[in-house]
C-alpha cells in the first residue's frame, strides 16, 4: 500500500500536469488541500531531533533555515522548510504559482497579501515616494492584507495562488518551526525564466491592509542549509509531453 506522501505526490503531479486544460481543476485542487491537511511529521519521516543532531557538529554557524528535498520536476516542486528561532522566509512572491504550506512541527507566524492590478492601484502617497529613489517607483507595487496569523499542525494548511496570499512572511512562533511545502509551477531558478523569486520590504507606517512594498535584494539574514529526507520513498514516472501542463 502506498504511503501517504506517495499519494500526495502522485495526486499532485496528476492536478498540476493538466492545470492549464482541465476543467476539474479546482475541484481537484480542494481535494489536493484535504490530503495535505492529512499529512503529518511521521507521514515525511520529520524528526526535530535529527535536526538538532545535524546542527551539533562542525558548524561554524547554523543556518536560520533548513530546507528538506522531497521532490521536484517541471510540474511542482515539493520540500519542508524548518525555521529556527531568530529566523524567518522574508516577504517574498511566487509569480504564477500555486502553493500549500502545512505545519508539520511547532507554530509559525503567516502575513500573506493580495495582489493589486495595476489599473486598480491608488496614488503613491507623499510618504512612501519619499522613501525610494527614481528608479524604485516601478519596481514598488500596493498590496493589500490577505492573513495574518498564527498556524499550527492542527490547522488546515495556508494556500496562496496567482493573485491571493501570493506574497508572503513566516516567523517561526515559540520556538523552532517546519512545515511541508508544494509550489505548482516550481521556481525556475535555473532558467532565469519568470518565475523567479522576488524579495520586498514593507514601506508602509500604520496597521492599514492596504500597503506599498518595494522590490529589495534577497535579505542578508536569510540563508538556507540542507537535510536528508528521511521519509517514505517518493517515485513518480517521468513525464510524457502529453502530460506536461504546457
Amino acid at each position: 500500500m502506498a504511503a501517504p506522501i506517495q499519494k500526495l505526490a502522485s495526486f499532485a503531479r496528476n492536478v498540476f500536469s493538466r492545470m492549464n486544460s482541465d476543467v476539474n481543476f479546482h475541484d481537484k485542487l480542494k481535494h489536493l488541500r484535504t490530503m495535505i491537511n492529512g499529512i503529518s511529521a511521521k507521514d515525511v519521516g520529520f524528526d526535530i531531533e535529527d535536526l538538532k543532531k545535524s546542527e551539533t557538529y562542525g558548524r561554524d554557524e547554523v543556518a536560520p533555515v533548513t530546507y528538506v528535498h522531497l521532490w521536484e520536476d517541471e510540474t511542482f516542486s515539493m520540500g519542508i522548510f524548518v525555521v529556527k528561532p531568530g529566523g524567518r522566509l522574508p516577504l517574498h512572491d511566487h509569480p504564477g504559482m500555486y502553493g500549500f504550506c502545512k505545519v508539520i512541527h511547532g507554530e509559525m507566524m503567516v502575513r500573506s497579501f493580495n495582489v493589486i492590478k495595476n489599473s486598480e492601484q491608488t496614488e503613491m502617497p507623499y510618504e512612501i515616494k519619499s522613501k525610494l529613489k527614481l528608479w524604485q517607483m516601478p519596481q514598488t507595487k500596493q498590496v493589500k492584507l490577505n492573513t495574518e496569523s498564527v498556524v499550527t499542525g492542527n490547522d488546515e494548511c495556508c494556500v496562496l495562488n496567482p493573485a491571493i496570499g501570493n506574497i508572503h512572511e513566516i516567523k517561526p512562533v515559540n520556538g523552532t518551526t517546519a512545515f511541508l511545502d508544494i509550489l505548482a509551477p516550481p521556481y525556475d531558478h535555473q532558467q532565469m525564466g519568470s518565475r523567479e523569486c522576488h524579495y520586498y520590504e514593507d514601506l508602509s507606517c500604520g496597521s492599514g491592509d492596504l500597503r506599498w512594498l518595494s522590490l529589495i535584494n534577497q535579505p542578508t539574514d536569510f540563508w538556507c542549509d540542507a537535510l536528508e529526507y528521511e521519509g517514505p520513498k517518493i517515485d513518480l514516472p517521468p513525464l510524457s509531453p502529453k502530460s506536461s501542463r504546457k
